[in-house]
């Protein structure tokens, strides 16, 4: 019998390491994809392309948990760092013009690509904002109409909550945000063309 245990001790022991091993990997995957995010939004594309290519590395760790330890990789830890990684990816791809990576190409579960389309939709919100100050009214409506999409397609996934963990939810947070982000475009869009018609007015008033 003490055989027996130590050799589950001496398991346990490598998969303990190995756990804290990913805990450091996980939360620095997390940490990069924050701050790719913060760079696009601030329009430095070269710094979020250096966090989000640390974090692939990272992520290509991870996956190869996927086949040594794989009651490690399909915790939590693992699936929250992913969505984080694919919620940046995806940003830093649509704000470049590119077409939209897959989760195979991005080395993360289904369920993490989902998680982290969802989350999409609060970052384009803050995106939109953030054009809108600018006045890029028809761009606004382009962003938004693409949230729509993303609300559309999850909302197709009727899958009970242990496979598609937490889905559900940002579905529904998807569907307020879209709600708000509509308001304020329509709001800056009548803001703009009253002050266009103001504007052409005065101009009129001055020709007489």
């Amino acid at each position: 019998m003490k055989a027996e245990l130590a050799l589950i001790a001496k398991e346990l022991d490598e998969l303990d390491a190995q756990r804290e091993k990913m805990l450091v990997v996980t939360r620095e995957i997390t940490r990069r994809a924050r701050e790719a995010i913060f760079a696009l939004h601030h329009g430095d594309l070269g710094k979020a392309g250096t966090e989000l290519e640390r974090a692939r590395e990272l992520i290509k760790e991870l996956y190869e948990l996927k086949q040594t330890h794989p009651q490690l990789y399909y915790s939590g830890g693992v699936l929250n760092a992913q969505t984080e990684y694919v919620e940046a990816s995806l940003l830093a791809s649509l704000l470049a013009g590119e077409g939209l990576p897959g989760f195979e190409e991005l080395l993360v579960e289904p369920q993490a690509y989902l998680a982290g389309l969802g989350d999409l939709v609060g970052e384009l919100r803050r995106y939109v904002l953030n054009i809108l100050r600018e006045g890029m009214v028809d761009k606004a409506w382009s962003i938004l109409e693409f949230m729509e999409e993303i609300y559309v397609e999850l909302g197709k996934f009727s899958y009970p909550e242990a496979l598609v963990p937490g889905l559900r939810h940002k579905v529904d947070v998807a569907r307020v945000i879209l709600e708000n982000t509509r308001n304020d475009v329509l709001f800056f869009e009548r803001s703009r063309d009253l002050a266009q018609r103001i504007e052409r007015l005065l101009e009129a008033m001055k020709g007489r």
